[in-house]
């Protein structure tokens, strides 16, 4: 049956989606907004933080109007776009953009369920380095924006994207030269 080769992929976006939220939901349960516990010193903590925008708080002081045509309504047409995305990948047998749709599709919709139902993003995992001596040079430090694994996921996606692409112009570059 042809819909079998669907599976593996379904079970993607619904692992990303539900190891999304139920980690949102144990750091609303667990933590206070801004409290942060450290995982592997200078490197890593679990911060709470509450994200109304999208990626590196982009959009947070939007008015609530351009917030939901922007962060609740657009964000389910695109999905639909993915998804779109998804079955022609499905169709050509693409394995590199069906794991890649399919992680787009768990994250986005992870932060879609934010959106509706709490109209913010959970966001938790603080990555940052106080700076490491080399004993020639100090390497600075620096944090990078709170993320989650919605938006892990998402990330993710882009970098298979990426190398697809690059493979596929590889592969034309080889069948141009023989």
């Amino acid at each position: 049956m042809k819909n079998k080769k669907i599976f593996p992929y379904l079970a993607i976006v619904i692992s990303v989606f539900v190891l999304d939220q139920v980690s949102k939901i144990l750091v609303e349960e667990n933590f206070r907004l801004g409290e942060s516990i450290t995982i592997i010193n200078g490197f890593l903590n679990f911060t709470y933080a509450q994200n109304q925008g999208v990626a590196f708080s982009f959009g947070d002081s939007f008015s609530s109007v351009l917030r939901l045509v922007l962060f609740k309504i657009l964000p389910l047409f695109v999905c639909a776009f993915v998804a779109k995305l998804f079955w022609d990948a499905l169709r050509v047998k693409n394995k590199l953009q069906m794991v890649s749709y399919s992680l787009i599709l768990g994250g986005a919709l992870g932060n879609i369920l934010d959106r509706i139902r709490l109209d913010y993003v959970v966001d938790f995992i603080a990555v940052y380095s106080r700076g490491i001596d080399l004993g020639f040079t100090q390497l600075p430090s620096w944090h990078f924006a709170i993320f989650n694994i919605a938006d892990s996921a998402i990330s993710i996606a882009i970098a298979l994207l990426v190398l697809d692409y690059l493979i596929s112009l590889k592969n034309r570059k080889n069948a141009t030269s023989l």
